[in-house]
């Protein structure tokens, strides 16, 4: 499959395409074959290296957390999705959402009438609206 991958941290100008082995889902993930993929400060910030005390980054790396696509294979004790279903949700690590293929563990449906460009938008910015909500306390 093709993936916008890094070999070395440093700016934009370290992405570039390869060809990576199509990944297989594990226990309690699904393979989503890409459609849309949220690009997020964070990305750039791991890409740099800025952040490797917190979320390590082993490279190559393949950049993004923030995915939609279809359903394309299940791992093992997922039953709440099938093949074929649109989902989104957030790539799990290693690898990330630049790429076909992604595998992911956190999903949801997309809504009927939602567009894949518009779900890849949803994942970081819906929870991080989430926490702030939580921290300023407030209720519906």
């Amino acid at each position: 499959m093709k993936a916008i991958l890094f070999d070395t941290f440093g700016g934009p100008e370290v992405l570039h395409v390869a060809d990576v082995p199509v990944p297989d889902p594990g226990p309690r993930q699904v393979r989503i074959r890409v459609r849309a993929s949220g690009v997020n400060p964070v990305d750039s910030t791991i890409r740099s290296g800025a952040i490797q005390a917190i979320i390590p980054t082993t490279l190559p790396a393949i950049p993004g957390i923030d995915v939609a696509g279809v359903v394309d294979a299940v791992g093992a004790d997922v039953t709440d999705v099938a093949v074929g279903d649109p989902v989104v949700g957030w790539a799990d690590s290693p690898a990330g959402s630049y790429a076909e293929y992604a595998l992911a563990s956190q999903i949801a449906p997309i809504p009927t009438g939602l567009s894949f460009a518009d779900a890849a938008t949803l994942p970081t910015a819906g929870e991080t609206a989430e926490r702030a909500l939580d921290l300023l306390g407030l209720r519906a």
